[in-house]
């Protein structure tokens, strides 16, 4: 990604950047980005608006939407500009901004009293661009539609600040100088009952407690559903949950949800989702970050061996059979995630068995394989930590599944490693031949603690503590080189035993401090 393409991804994101380009003190190329510090303000220089919508309970009755069955309807939030309308001219963009507190059915905008600030309107077109958690443009919105002409219809939206864009276009056709087109805006978010959900919210709903697992390891938690039976494991079976349901609707589009929260600072935790079943499943799991899942929006889902998420670094699947799946979301984010199981066919008999449903948050997937041990760190701010697996050394990956050696193969590499130390028979031999007594018995100690010491490295033995076997192993073998050079030389004995002395002080704190490594 070049300086342009990512001044762009900014400035789609926060609205308005200053980006710019310098050289640092080694002459290296540096680009900064400055956003506004009011989350309200846009522009080049941050003096331009964003304009919340005051958001208030209202009556059920009065929903836009006709066909809302209001009925299931708990409450309706209605949300305005504080300013009752906005004059703009053509092709300038007024930006708004509202947040979606809770799980919600859908949302409906709406441009109301559209008119020309000095004529009476006739052929108006007001372009709305909306977008999730970013500033929306022509490029880059999620939805997008001529306000003017219809409402614009979010169905299960996203957790989180909502971005809403309105430009006047097409006013050429005016007689008029400088008409600007006059509106205002207003949106109504739609919420289920407790318990409830989906399309009309007809289908159940079930929020997920959280029961924290003891251990050292941070943020480790499984979830069960609120209010149901008692569970003896961090198992729940799922068709108690379905006993009350009214399948209303086409019976291919039958879902039960999930709601759960991550909380803060257990960004670094991997979802787990087990299914399993004495016959054969009869749901397919979707899940979605910030909402509910459907067939058109969802984050990850898992259908069948065919028909899933792909692999990748946030979506890991180990086991994909009849009968059972298992699947880990890596790296999940914090806060709400919603779940959703679809009904295969609800005649079959795959409901008439037993369906078993686990979800949990862990810090390593599958306990590191047994091949490992979970580590866990925090970032520089303190508040959120992160795991990750230590492989033995056999193993590796990021969940220690991987065997990068066999078992057959490490001893084998072992008895070689530990073997080749034999070497030190030669020297010492020829020292003992020479009568070099001292020579001797430094090359006869080097290796033996040489041996002593990739025994024990390899994991086969360990005959004293590693750090004493690593000292003695580096230690002996730059005495024994020291030793050969100095026992060639033909300078006195006096200045020999005082190179030795001095060696040996000096090799001793090299082996001491690491300076090899």
């Amino acid at each position: 990604m070049d300086g342009a393409e990512l001044m762009n991804v900014y400035l789609q994101v926060f609205g308005s950047l200053v980006f710019s380009m310098a050289l640092d003190p080694q002459g290296h190329n540096q680009r900064c980005v400055e956003a506004c510090t009011n989350s309200m303000m846009r522009g080049d220089l941050c003096n331009s608006s964003v304009y919340p919508l005051s958001c208030i309970a209202s009556d059920v009755s009065n929903a836009l939407e006709a066909k809302v069955n209001k009925s299931m309807l708990e409450n309706l939030v209605t949300c305005k500009s504080n300013s009752e309308a906005f004059c703009v001219p053509e092709g300038v963009p007024t930006f708004f901004s509202m947040d979606i507190m809770n799980v919600a059915e859908e949302i409906i905008i709406t441009a109301t009293n559209i008119r020309f600030n000095v004529t009476p309107s006739n052929d108006i077109s007001l372009m709305c661009f909306v977008r999730h958690g970013a500033m929306p443009s022509v490029t880059s919105n999620d939805y997008s539609i001529d306000i003017a002409k219809r409402r614009l219809v979010i169905h299960s939206p996203l957790i989180g600040r909502w971005y809403i864009s309105i430009v006047p276009v097409n006013l050429t056709n005016t007689q008029v100088n400088n008409v600007r087109v006059c509106y205002s805006v207003e949106s109504q978010v739609l919420q289920c009952p407790l318990g409830k959900a989906g399309p009309n919210c007809t289908m159940d709903s079930y929020f997920l407690q959280t029961f924290v697992r003891r251990g050292s390891t941070p943020f480790e938690s499984y979830y069960l559903p609120v209010g149901g039976a008692s569970y003896d494991s961090a198992n729940f079976p799922i068709e108690p949950l379905l006993k009350n349901s009214s399948y209303i609707g086409e019976p291919d589009n039958i879902w039960t949800y999930f709601l759960l929260d991550i909380p803060r600072g257990a960004a670094g935790g991997n979802i787990h989702i087990q299914l399993s079943s004495d016959t054969k499943i009869g749901y397919e799991v979707y899940a979605r970050f910030g909402g509910l899942p459907s067939l058109d929006s969802w984050d990850y889902y898992y259908a069948n061996n065919t028909r899933r998420s792909d692999p990748s670094m946030f979506f890991t699947l180990y086991d994909s059979t009849d009968v059972k799946v298992n699947f880990y979301i890596m790296y999940a984010r914090e806060g709400t995630w919603g779940f959703g199981l679809r009904h295969l066919n609800t005649s079959n008999d795959s409901l008439k068995g037993l369906n078993i449903m686990s979800i949990s948050l862990e810090r390593c997937p599958k306990r590191c394989s047994s091949h490992g041990d979970c580590k866990f760190s925090f970032d520089a701010s303190g508040l959120t930590s992160y795991s990750f697996c230590s492989c033995d050394r056999n193993h590796g990956g990021f969940d220690c599944s991987i065997e990068i050696v066999t078992h057959q193969g490490h001893v084998r590499q072992s008895i070689f490693l530990i073997a080749s130390n034999a070497a030190a028979i030669l020297p010492a031999y020829w020292a003992l031949r020479k009568k070099a007594l001292a020579e001797w018995v430094l090359y006869t100690s080097s290796g033996i603690s040489s041996g002593l010491y990739h025994a024990c490295d390899v994991g086969t033995w360990c005959a004293l503590n590693y750090n004493v076997l690593q000292f003695m192993d580096f230690w002996l073998s730059f005495m024994a080189v020291i030793s050969t050079f100095l026992y060639l030389t033909t300078i006195d004995e006096v200045f020999k035993r005082a190179i030795h002395t001095a060696v040996a002080i000096l090799t001793a704190l090299m082996a001491a401090t690491k300076a090899t490594r």
